[in-house]
């Protein structure tokens, strides 16, 4: 598909049978359909108009690729890139995936995630909100805190920082995971503030970090954890920031932020060996 933007990116690690993993973020669901009531069609059309300008304000700025086959809609964008998605062993989806919660945006949602042929995680975004998010289907992983995908030799596991905070449960559920000692690779919508990254995230404002200034001590522990545990933890995949952004949390643990799906962009690894 012309439209989609793919990244690619090789993370070894013996021991782990070679998988591919796809992770996309930021597609930006501002939909309506036959079911949608005049008050929801009125503000899908008033928002799908505010992210053309708004994407491309992203693209211009951090001078990212984008043609005529990227001029498309977030809708387009995240059917292309879930059809990709299923080609891969899992799939992370990094947060605001839908703009906001409506009739519409849950139903492409839904269908979507229904159609992933492998496991998939989905995060909240900060355009997310999960009370709003339905009790059953497929869209409601976007419910829990913390969501896992388990393989024999790697585990997967999302966590919903959308609000900036990382509870105990969230980092008791990390702790408990690196226990297992199998390879791990950590989701989040809002990126960690590394020291390869900071001159970045610093211009974008504390809306854009996990460890900002006064951020709650589970935050910081939470980082340490990754830290300590750089042996295990192969990659954190994040979203948000609407553009390419490569780091290292510390030495061996790289940080990949995936730019927005709302023009076409995924990233795919390939770990293992």
């Amino acid at each position: 598909m012309d439209s989609i933007i793919l990244h690619k990116f090789n993370i070894p690690v013996k021991g782990v049978k070679k998988k591919t993993i796809y992770h996309f973020s930021d597609t930006h669901l501002t939909e309506y359909d036959s079911l949608s009531d005049a008050a929801e069609k009125e503000k899908a059309i008033k928002q799908t108009a505010a992210w053309e300008n708004v994407r491309y304000s992203f693209i211009s700025a951090y001078n990212e690729p984008f043609t005529d086959a990227q001029k498309i809609t977030g809708k387009e964008h995240f059917e292309n890139l879930i059809k990709l998605s299923s080609e891969g062993d899992a799939v992370v989806m990094a947060g605001d995936i839908l703009d906001y919660v409506n009739g519409a945006n849950l139903r492409i949602a839904e269908k979507g995630f229904a159609s992933l042929k492998c496991p998939f995680i989905s995060v909240c975004g900060n355009h997310e909100k999960a009370d709003q998010i339905p009790e059953t289907g497929a869209v409601s992983v976007m419910k829990k805190d913390v969501q896992t995908i388990e393989f024999d030799d790697l585990i997967i596991i999302g966590f919903d920082n959308s609000k900036r905070i990382i509870t105990e449960n969230q980092l008791n559920a990390l702790a408990d995971t690196l226990k297992k000692g199998k390879c791990t690779v950590i989701a989040l919508h809002i990126p960690i503030m590394t020291e390869d990254n900071e001159e970045a995230l610093r211009r974008a404002g504390e809306y854009f970090q996990l460890n900002y200034n006064g951020c709650p001590k589970e935050n910081i522990r939470f980082i340490e954890l990754i830290k300590e545990n750089s042996a295990l933890v192969a990659a954190v995949l994040a979203g948000h920031l609407h553009f390419n952004n490569i780091s290292h949390i510390t030495e061996g643990v790289t940080q990949y932020v995936s730019s927005q799906g709302i023009a076409g962009n995924i990233n795919e690894y390939t770990i293992g060996e």
